[in-house]
């Protein structure tokens, strides 16, 4: 039993990656969207997700070969990440009104 559990132990496991994603398009309600320069990262190693508003702990992540999916919840509102390989997608839900805006852009590993 030892030697699997050591034998486990040297195994390497694969790296969470960091993402890097830049939103060049708002969306907020029903209005016309608009050229933006919004940026997110996603810092695996650290589960938090970092904008240009502050940075919030990652309460759920999905992080597979093509597919990226991250929930966070912060004082007020909730925000949720989709990305693939071509498209990304931001959306914050604003519970003061309650109100939203989606990004669009795209997200790359770094690191």
């Amino acid at each position: 039993m030892r030697t699997m559990l050591l034998i486990a132990a040297l195994i390497p496991l694969p790296a969470l990656a960091d993402y890097s994603c830049n939103f060049n398009q708002e969306c907020y309600e029903s209005e016309t969207c608009a050229a933006s320069d919004f940026t997110v990262e996603v810092r695996n190693g650290e589960d938090k997700l970092v904008t240009d508003y502050g940075t919030f702990p990652i309460l759920a992540k999905r992080d597979e070969r093509d597919i990226l999916t991250v929930f966070v919840h912060s004082e007020g509102a909730v925000y949720l990440l989709s990305a693939g390989p071509r498209a990304a997608r931001f959306t914050a839900h604003i519970t003061d009104g309650p109100q939203s805006i989606t990004y669009l852009g795209t997200c790359e590993k770094v690191g």
